[in-house]
Order: C-alpha cells, then structure tokens, then sequence
C-alpha cells in the first residue's frame, strides 16, 4: 500500500511585526539564516525607496548613455540598485516593499564612533545625514569624541565618556568637545577603525551589554587592512620621537588631504601614537583579536549589522589607485582600503545588510570641498547617505533594537 507522505510544516512568513516579537523572546533569532536573509532583504528595499526619492542620487545612478540624448527609462529604484548597491541587493528593485512609516524613536541613541584620521580629513562622516535626520525626525544621534590616532583600547575610553558622561562631540563633527545628557539604551555604529573600537570595547566591559541593543559595523575594520599591514611595516622601526612636531607633514603619508591648519588642528595632541594606531589595524592585530575574543562577544547575544563596499579602480581618488590594485590581488570586491572579509566578524550575531557599491570614503562623507581635492577625481561621495542611515533606523525600528 501507498505510504502517506506527510508534509513538514510550513515555515511562517517572516514580517517586521512577527520578528519583532521573537527577538524579544530570544536575540539569538538572529542567527537563523532565514532572518539574515528577511534583514537584508527589508534593509535593501527601505534603503531603494529612500533613495529613489533622493534627485540627485537618481540622476548619478541615470545611464551614462543618457548624457547624450537617449531617455534612461529605468524605474528609479532599478537605477538605484544597479548603480549603488552589489551582489544580491542588485534584484532588490524587483522585489514588493511592505508598507512602512517613519518610526519615532525617543528612547534609543544612535552613537557614532568615527575611524582613523577622524577630524583631520576636509569634511567629517555623516555629517549632513546625522543634522537632516535629527532635525526632521527628532532621532537621538550622538558622536563620540574618537580620538583620530591612537590604539583600540585607549579609544574605548571614548566610548565610555559618551555613554556614561554624554562627552562627545556636535553632530557636524566640531572639533571642540561638548557635553551632553549621558544617553540611556544605544545602538553603537562604527566606521572604518571605529568599528574595531567598538568591538575593544564590548570585550573589555562586557557589562554594557544591558544597554548596547545592537552595533552596526560600517565598511568596519574588524579584520585589519592589507593597508595598515604595509604602512606598519615601514614604520614600526622607525623613531618618532620627533615626528610630532611636524605631524601635519607626517600624517600625508596616510592621506594628502589631511587639513594643515596652524591652529585647533591637532586636539589632545599628547595623546597620538600613530604606531599604535597602525598596528591595531593590521591583519594580524585584529585576526588574534577576534581569535580570543570571538566566541565571548557572539555570547553577548548583541546583534550586529554589517555593511562592506566595494569599487572599482577607476571609481577612486587618484592617490588609493595603488591600494585598490593592490588589496585586488585578495578580493576584486574591495572598497580601496578593506576586503569583503576584513570588514566582517564572521561571527553567528552577525547580519550581512548589503554590499554598498562605492569606495570606503564615498560611502561616509560628503563631498571634498574643491580646493581640497589637490585634482584628485572621484571626491565627490555621490552614494545616498541619508537614504541609507534613514533605512537603517526604520529597519531597527520595526524589529523593536530601537524604541
């Protein structure tokens, strides 16, 4: 006789709602493979609508055949996500994006945590997104005051004044230090090595886990840099004893659009260790870290939101056209500084958003002014910030990370 085959259950349709309610049971949801996929998915749509409403976003998506006369007749979202978006998230268009409203958030802060050469580059990271979204929703944004050269561990130190003092600096990153209302429950987001100081941080006070609800890792450095690895090398021997007194000249080795300015330039000047800072970026630095301290900050059952980026060589400024070469030998999908794997944890509480197409500054700051360029192209960071951080807060949200 015929055996009845008997079906396993169906697997319920994820929604925002229905997650929202088992990550409060269990943070741990996170991990499933189903979720990742729902969390990108939701992320990418949000960020397509978003961006799609943003005029010039779209007309740098337009097709370059569209200079000359011939009508790009691409839907915007489709221009969206075939210009600024990698991988997967290139279908994202295709797919229905579930209703959704602005949430207000009242009782979550967004903390920033800036990476190296913070404050020393022509304009700061998110700095016109963190204004335009506070001031038109009423979002909790905070910026650390991350110091910009210095190891992770003395940085965690910044992290701690911001939560438990409110010390951090203006949201269009002033350089004179502020003070604020200490903030209550927060999500970390960190950029480049403030990724990595962020995750020195959770190592070392464990006991912030009651109040961190998620971090969001930005093209974070969490695995090193080929980069750091070469600049370390060539200097690790070298005295630098009288390196200070010119640091300005000095600090144009990492990048030639370090600000020169004679005065206010150089705050807590006593406090730079450029080789310290270095070696805590380089591939064997932040590998052993995560070694050691992996599996203990996956028992956080924080969750973290990862970004990564990728260009192309002719998409970057002038000056990084021999690291992009060079960091290709590794990963074609780099963003000139960071492979796809150097900016994740690998770890299971970690969730992949996206892969943002652009390079590792046009993702996080806003245009060079002109005469800070030095003739370098592609200074101009087209990639629709706002959209994206706008995303990001609704996505968190409707999972119930931020309230």
């Amino acid at each position: 006789m015929p055996t009845d085959v008997i079906s396993p259950p169906a697997t319920p349709t994820l929604t925002p709602a229905s997650l929202r309610k088992q990550l409060a049971q269990d943070p741990r949801t996170v991990t499933r493979p189903d979720v990742k996929q729902f969390l990108a998915n939701r992320w990418q749509q949000l960020f397509l609508q978003e961006a799609a409403q943003d005029k010039r976003a779209v007309k740098e998506a337009r097709n370059p055949i569209s200079k000359v006369g011939v009508r790009d007749r691409r839907p915007p979202e489709q221009k969206i996500a075939e210009r600024f978006l990698r991988g997967d998230g290139i279908s994202a268009w295709q797919q229905e994006c579930a209703p959704h409203t602005k949430p207000q958030v009242k009782n979550t802060t967004l903390v920033f945590c800036a990476g190296l050469l913070n404050g020393l580059l022509p304009d700061h990271a998110f700095r016109d997104e963190f204004i335009g979204l506070h001031e038109q929703h009423g979002w909790p944004i905070m910026r650390a005051d991350m110091h910009p050269m210095r190891g992770c561990a003395p940085n965690c130190e910044d992290i701690r004044r911001v939560l438990d003092e409110g010390h951090g600096t203006k949201l269009d990153g002033s350089r004179q230090a502020d003070q604020f209302d200490a903030p209550g429950d927060v999500v970390l987001m960190g950029y480049s090595k403030g990724g990595a100081d962020i995750l020195e941080f959770l190592a070392r006070y464990p006991e912030y886990k009651k109040r961190v609800r998620a971090v969001v890792l930005w093209a974070g450095a969490v695995g090193g840099s080929y980069t750091a690895d070469g600049i370390y090398d060539s200097i690790k021997d070298v005295d630098l004893a009288g390196a200070y007194q010119r640091l300005s000249d000095f600090l144009k080795v990492f990048s030639p659009f370090v600000q020169n300015k004679p005065q206010g330039m150089f705050r807590r000047l006593d406090e730079y260790n450029i080789k310290e800072a270095l070696r805590d970026l380089t591939t064997h630095q932040r590998g052993a870290f995560l070694k050691d301290h992996g599996k203990a900050l996956d028992a956080l059952n924080i969750p973290i939101f990862t970004f990564t980026a990728a260009t192309s060589f002719l998409r970057v400024p002038t000056f990084q056209m021999h690291d992009a070469l060079s960091i290709s030998k590794y990963d074609a999908n780099n963003d000139m500084q960071l492979t796809q794997a150097q900016a994740k944890t690998g770890l299971p509480m970690e969730t992949h958003l996206a892969i943002l197409h652009g390079h590792h500054w046009d993702i996080s700051y806003p245009p060079f002014p002109r005469a800070a360029r030095l003739g370098s192209p592609n200074l101009d960071h087209p990639f629709p910030r706002k959209a994206a951080i706008s995303a990001l807060v609704t996505l968190l949200a409707e999972i119930g990370v931020m309230k």
